[in-house]
């Protein structure tokens, strides 16, 4: 992973909270699940999604793509400091 790519995770996963609460739902206390995988949103388009039941925020490889089975998606975690490969298999297609 370049470094402009952990960068920008990183910058995306400490401005998720805030970022959350800024996102229009329409209903109070809910968060937007991507409309492809149904994980929650990190960003705004969601083209940053966090794996359910992990510290994992996992990058669409082809953010565009509607069909769930051509989806790539690329995990990380932050371990030690940095990022690192997520733990984590997603459900749906590991990048690559």
């Amino acid at each position: 992973m370049t470094r402009i790519v952990a960068a920008a995770l990183f910058a995306l996963a400490a401005a998720a909270p805030a970022a959350a609460q800024n996102f229009p739902t329409g209903e109070r206390n809910s968060n937007m699940r991507d409309s492809v995988t149904g994980y929650l949103c990190v960003t705004p388009g969601c083209d940053v999604v966090r794996l359910p039941q992990s510290n994992c925020i996992c990058e669409k490889q082809n953010p565009n793509e509607q069909r769930l089975s051509d989806l790539r998606l690329e995990c990380f975690t932050r371990q030690g400091g940095g990022w690192v490969a997520c733990p984590v298999t997603p459900r749906y297609g590991a990048g690559n």
